[in-house]
Protein backbone atom coordinates (compact mmCIF):
# COMPACT_ATOMS: atom_id res chain seq x y z
CA UNK A 1 0.00 0.00 0.00
CA UNK A 2 1.53 3.30 -1.19
CA UNK A 3 1.72 6.49 1.14
CA UNK A 4 2.01 9.90 -0.69
CA UNK A 5 4.70 11.70 0.81
CA UNK A 6 2.18 15.54 1.07
CA UNK A 7 1.45 17.59 3.54
CA UNK A 8 -0.97 16.37 5.99
CA UNK A 9 -4.06 18.13 6.84
CA UNK A 10 -6.05 17.33 10.12
CA UNK A 11 -9.05 17.44 11.46
CA UNK A 12 -10.50 18.81 14.32
CA UNK A 13 -13.85 18.57 16.24
CA UNK A 14 -16.72 19.93 15.57
CA UNK A 15 -16.71 23.25 17.73
CA UNK A 16 -13.27 22.68 19.20
CA UNK A 17 -10.20 24.54 18.19
CA UNK A 18 -7.36 22.28 18.56
CA UNK A 19 -5.99 19.60 15.54
CA UNK A 20 -7.11 16.22 15.73
CA UNK A 21 -10.12 16.69 17.53
CA UNK A 22 -13.38 14.60 16.81
CA UNK A 23 -15.41 11.14 17.55
CA UNK A 24 -15.41 7.84 16.47
CA UNK A 25 -15.35 4.24 17.30
CA UNK A 26 -13.77 1.26 15.60
CA UNK A 27 -14.36 -1.73 17.54
CA UNK A 28 -14.51 -5.77 16.12
CA UNK A 29 -12.24 -8.89 15.95
CA UNK A 30 -9.17 -8.75 14.60
CA UNK A 31 -5.86 -11.58 13.90
CA UNK A 32 -2.65 -11.34 13.52
CA UNK A 33 0.22 -13.45 13.77
CA UNK A 34 3.73 -12.62 14.75
CA UNK A 35 2.31 -9.21 16.13
CA UNK A 36 5.65 -8.74 17.68
CA UNK A 37 8.72 -10.12 18.23
CA UNK A 38 8.44 -10.72 22.03
CA UNK A 39 4.72 -11.48 22.84
CA UNK A 40 4.30 -13.75 19.48
CA UNK A 41 0.31 -13.24 18.04
CA UNK A 42 -2.05 -10.89 18.95
CA UNK A 43 -3.55 -11.28 21.82
CA UNK A 44 -7.10 -9.38 23.35
CA UNK A 45 -5.67 -11.32 26.80
CA UNK A 46 -2.97 -13.75 27.77
CA UNK A 47 -5.53 -16.63 26.70
CA UNK A 48 -7.22 -14.97 23.88
CA UNK A 49 -5.49 -15.04 20.71
CA UNK A 50 -6.67 -14.01 17.68
CA UNK A 51 -6.76 -16.52 14.68
CA UNK A 52 -7.93 -16.58 11.15
CA UNK A 53 -10.83 -19.03 12.46
CA UNK A 54 -11.57 -16.80 15.78
CA UNK A 55 -10.61 -13.90 15.62
CA UNK A 56 -9.72 -11.62 18.94
CA UNK A 57 -11.51 -8.66 20.15
CA UNK A 58 -9.53 -5.36 19.44
CA UNK A 59 -10.76 -1.39 20.02
CA UNK A 60 -8.70 0.98 18.18
CA UNK A 61 -10.14 3.56 20.62
CA UNK A 62 -9.77 6.21 18.21
CA UNK A 63 -8.62 9.73 19.26
CA UNK A 64 -7.43 11.35 16.73
CA UNK A 65 -9.09 11.91 13.05
CA UNK A 66 -7.52 13.81 10.20
CA UNK A 67 -7.86 14.16 6.53
CA UNK A 68 -5.82 14.52 3.45
CA UNK A 69 -7.20 16.43 0.50
CA UNK A 70 -5.22 15.93 -2.89
CA UNK A 71 -6.56 17.73 -5.49
CA UNK A 72 -6.59 16.60 -9.01
CA UNK A 73 -4.43 19.43 -10.94
CA UNK A 74 -5.53 18.77 -14.74
CA UNK A 75 -6.98 22.04 -16.57
CA UNK A 76 -10.61 21.54 -16.35
CA UNK A 77 -12.73 22.52 -19.72
CA UNK A 78 -15.91 21.81 -20.72
CA UNK A 79 -17.03 17.76 -21.66
CA UNK A 80 -13.92 17.36 -19.10
CA UNK A 81 -14.23 13.88 -17.19
CA UNK A 82 -14.89 14.62 -13.33
CA UNK A 83 -11.73 15.73 -11.62
CA UNK A 84 -10.15 12.90 -9.41
CA UNK A 85 -10.01 15.26 -5.68
CA UNK A 86 -9.20 12.40 -3.55
CA UNK A 87 -9.65 12.93 0.48
CA UNK A 88 -7.75 10.46 2.77
CA UNK A 89 -9.09 9.91 5.90
CA UNK A 90 -7.37 8.62 8.74
CA UNK A 91 -8.29 7.45 12.17
CA UNK A 92 -5.54 6.87 14.84
CA UNK A 93 -5.39 5.59 18.63
CA UNK A 94 -3.04 8.98 19.53
CA UNK A 95 -1.50 11.50 17.70
CA UNK A 96 1.54 9.97 17.64
CA UNK A 97 3.13 9.68 13.92
CA UNK A 98 1.65 7.17 11.38
CA UNK A 99 4.71 4.55 11.87
CA UNK A 100 4.16 4.32 15.95
CA UNK A 101 0.19 4.41 15.74
CA UNK A 102 -2.63 1.98 14.96
CA UNK A 103 -4.41 3.40 11.97
CA UNK A 104 -7.49 2.69 10.18
CA UNK A 105 -7.71 4.54 6.80
CA UNK A 106 -10.59 5.59 4.47
CA UNK A 107 -9.05 6.60 1.07
CA UNK A 108 -11.16 8.02 -0.87
CA UNK A 109 -10.08 8.36 -4.39
CA UNK A 110 -13.04 10.38 -6.43
CA UNK A 111 -14.79 12.55 -4.07
CA UNK A 112 -16.92 13.50 -6.58
CA UNK A 113 -18.53 10.09 -6.76
CA UNK A 114 -18.62 10.12 -2.65
CA UNK A 115 -20.64 13.42 -2.65
CA UNK A 116 -23.65 12.01 -5.89
CA UNK A 117 -24.01 9.36 -3.70
CA UNK A 118 -24.38 11.25 -0.51
CA UNK A 119 -26.31 14.15 -2.66
CA UNK A 120 -29.00 11.43 -3.82
CA UNK A 121 -30.70 13.44 -6.31
CA UNK A 122 -32.79 12.09 -9.16
CA UNK A 123 -32.68 13.40 -12.37
CA UNK A 124 -35.74 15.08 -13.27
CA UNK A 125 -36.13 14.59 -17.03
CA UNK A 126 -35.59 10.73 -16.54
CA UNK A 127 -36.27 9.74 -13.39
CA UNK A 128 -32.95 8.19 -12.87
CA UNK A 129 -30.85 7.80 -9.97
CA UNK A 130 -27.76 10.62 -10.35
CA UNK A 131 -25.28 7.85 -8.67
CA UNK A 132 -23.21 4.90 -9.34
CA UNK A 133 -25.42 2.20 -8.17
CA UNK A 134 -22.71 -0.22 -8.25
CA UNK A 135 -20.42 1.67 -5.70
CA UNK A 136 -23.60 3.49 -3.53
CA UNK A 137 -26.30 2.25 -1.81
CA UNK A 138 -29.49 4.79 -0.22
CA UNK A 139 -31.78 3.22 1.93
CA UNK A 140 -34.18 6.74 2.04
CA UNK A 141 -34.26 10.25 0.20
CA UNK A 142 -33.07 12.02 3.84
CA UNK A 143 -30.48 8.98 5.31
CA UNK A 144 -26.79 8.44 4.40
CA UNK A 145 -25.38 7.34 1.38
CA UNK A 146 -23.31 3.94 1.35
CA UNK A 147 -20.15 3.71 -0.59
CA UNK A 148 -18.69 0.06 -1.08
CA UNK A 149 -14.96 -0.34 0.33
CA UNK A 150 -12.51 -2.21 -1.82
CA UNK A 151 -9.13 -1.41 -3.93
CA UNK A 152 -11.59 -1.36 -6.84
CA UNK A 153 -14.00 1.38 -5.80
CA UNK A 154 -14.37 4.61 -5.45
CA UNK A 155 -13.22 4.52 -1.49
CA UNK A 156 -10.37 2.31 -0.09
CA UNK A 157 -9.64 1.25 3.26
CA UNK A 158 -6.14 -0.23 5.37
CA UNK A 159 -5.40 -1.07 9.14
CA UNK A 160 -2.49 -1.24 10.47
CA UNK A 161 -1.67 -1.68 13.99
CA UNK A 162 2.08 0.36 14.62
CA UNK A 163 1.13 0.29 18.16
CA UNK A 164 -0.45 -2.85 18.65
CA UNK A 165 2.28 -5.01 16.71
CA UNK A 166 5.74 -4.43 15.32
CA UNK A 167 5.27 -6.61 12.14
CA UNK A 168 5.16 -4.43 8.82
CA UNK A 169 1.62 -5.82 7.78
CA UNK A 170 -1.57 -3.55 6.13
CA UNK A 171 -4.91 -5.30 5.90
CA UNK A 172 -6.87 -3.75 3.32
CA UNK A 173 -11.14 -3.81 3.11
CA UNK A 174 -12.49 -6.07 0.25
CA UNK A 175 -16.29 -5.87 -0.36
CA UNK A 176 -16.82 -9.56 -1.16
CA UNK A 177 -14.36 -12.61 -0.66
CA UNK A 178 -10.96 -12.86 -2.38
CA UNK A 179 -11.96 -15.55 -4.59
CA UNK A 180 -9.81 -18.85 -4.47
CA UNK A 181 -9.00 -19.00 -8.00
CA UNK A 182 -7.00 -16.10 -7.77
CA UNK A 183 -8.53 -13.79 -10.52
CA UNK A 184 -9.64 -10.45 -9.96
CA UNK A 185 -11.19 -9.63 -6.17
CA UNK A 186 -14.02 -7.66 -8.15
CA UNK A 187 -17.36 -8.71 -6.79
CA UNK A 188 -20.37 -9.44 -8.08
CA UNK A 189 -23.78 -6.87 -7.29
CA UNK A 190 -25.29 -7.08 -4.42
CA UNK A 191 -29.10 -5.90 -3.04
CA UNK A 192 -29.34 -3.40 -0.58
CA UNK A 193 -25.41 -2.81 -0.37
CA UNK A 194 -24.79 -5.72 1.29
CA UNK A 195 -21.14 -5.36 0.94
CA UNK A 196 -18.78 -7.34 2.99
CA UNK A 197 -16.94 -3.38 3.38
CA UNK A 198 -18.73 -0.07 3.28
CA UNK A 199 -18.97 3.26 4.70
CA UNK A 200 -22.12 5.86 5.02
CA UNK A 201 -21.40 9.19 4.73
CA UNK A 202 -23.95 11.54 6.40
CA UNK A 203 -22.15 14.77 5.57
CA UNK A 204 -19.53 15.02 3.29
CA UNK A 205 -18.03 18.95 2.61
CA UNK A 206 -21.10 20.42 1.24
CA UNK A 207 -22.57 17.59 -0.64
CA UNK A 208 -26.29 17.02 1.50
CA UNK A 209 -29.01 18.37 0.33
CA UNK A 210 -31.50 16.45 2.29
CA UNK A 211 -33.71 19.39 2.80
CA UNK A 212 -34.58 19.67 -0.49
CA UNK A 213 -36.61 16.90 -3.03
CA UNK A 214 -34.60 14.38 -4.63
CA UNK A 215 -35.68 15.70 -7.82
CA UNK A 216 -34.94 19.75 -6.90
CA UNK A 217 -31.40 18.69 -5.79
CA UNK A 218 -28.12 20.18 -7.96
CA UNK A 219 -26.41 17.99 -9.91
CA UNK A 220 -22.59 17.43 -8.02
CA UNK A 221 -19.86 19.42 -9.85
CA UNK A 222 -17.19 17.45 -11.34
CA UNK A 223 -14.98 19.58 -9.67
CA UNK A 224 -16.56 18.91 -6.39
CA UNK A 225 -14.18 18.81 -3.14
CA UNK A 226 -14.34 18.95 0.83
CA UNK A 227 -13.10 22.26 1.70
CA UNK A 228 -11.54 22.93 4.84
CA UNK A 229 -14.28 23.84 7.80
CA UNK A 230 -16.78 21.76 6.58
CA UNK A 231 -18.22 18.49 8.15
CA UNK A 232 -17.77 14.97 7.46
CA UNK A 233 -19.84 12.62 8.91
CA UNK A 234 -20.20 9.11 8.78
CA UNK A 235 -22.56 7.50 10.57
CA UNK A 236 -21.56 3.84 10.71
CA UNK A 237 -19.17 1.84 8.73
CA UNK A 238 -18.10 -1.77 8.50
CA UNK A 239 -15.28 -3.44 6.99
CA UNK A 240 -13.81 -6.69 6.75
CA UNK A 241 -10.14 -6.99 6.58
CA UNK A 242 -7.64 -9.53 5.15
CA UNK A 243 -4.15 -9.10 4.49
CA UNK A 244 -2.96 -6.69 1.72
CA UNK A 245 -0.49 -9.35 0.16
CA UNK A 246 -3.37 -11.74 -0.61
CA UNK A 247 -5.32 -9.08 -2.36
CA UNK A 248 -2.47 -8.69 -4.44
CA UNK A 249 -2.18 -11.74 -5.15
CA UNK A 250 -5.50 -12.44 -6.29
CA UNK A 251 -5.67 -9.20 -8.12
CA UNK A 252 -2.30 -9.67 -10.10
CA UNK A 253 -3.39 -14.03 -10.53
CA UNK A 254 -0.58 -15.02 -8.15
CA UNK A 255 -0.42 -18.20 -6.13
CA UNK A 256 -2.22 -16.92 -2.79
CA UNK A 257 -0.15 -16.97 0.52
CA UNK A 258 -1.97 -17.37 3.78
CA UNK A 259 -2.97 -14.19 5.25
CA UNK A 260 -1.32 -13.08 8.32
CA UNK A 261 -3.63 -10.76 9.30
CA UNK A 262 -7.63 -10.16 9.11
CA UNK A 263 -10.67 -9.73 11.04
CA UNK A 264 -13.64 -7.05 10.75
CA UNK A 265 -14.54 -3.47 12.44
CA UNK A 266 -17.68 -1.65 12.76
CA UNK A 267 -21.16 -2.55 11.92
CA UNK A 268 -22.85 -0.21 13.65
CA UNK A 269 -22.43 3.19 15.30
CA UNK A 270 -21.09 1.85 18.34
CA UNK A 271 -18.47 0.00 16.83
CA UNK A 272 -17.77 2.11 13.28
CA UNK A 273 -18.59 6.07 12.93
CA UNK A 274 -16.16 9.10 12.92
CA UNK A 275 -17.21 12.77 12.66
CA UNK A 276 -14.73 16.01 12.90
CA UNK A 277 -14.47 18.91 10.61
CA UNK A 278 -11.68 19.18 8.25
CA UNK A 279 -9.28 21.82 9.05
CA UNK A 280 -5.57 22.86 8.24
CA UNK A 281 -2.96 21.59 11.08
CA UNK A 282 0.76 21.80 11.05
CA UNK A 283 1.06 18.16 13.19
CA UNK A 284 -0.07 16.57 10.54
CA UNK A 285 2.14 16.51 7.90
CA UNK A 286 4.27 13.65 7.06
CA UNK A 287 7.72 15.69 6.92
CA UNK A 288 8.57 18.80 8.95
Amino acid sequence: MRTLAMPLVLAVGLGACSVGKGVGAASGHIYEYGCSTESGDYCFSPDVCGTAASPAPYDLEPSYFAAEPIDDLRNYGPGSEPMNNRLTIRLQRSGKQIELNDVLTFDVASSYEVARCVRGRVDPSTGGNDWDEANCYRASDTGPGRMRVQYDSDVHGALTLKATCTANLVASAISARVPLSYAAATPSSVANGAWDSWVEFQEFGDAAQADRPPQERDPVSPKFRVDFGQRIYATSFFVTLIDDNVVTAAINGRPRPDPQIGGTLGGDPTTGRFDFDLERGQGAQFFP
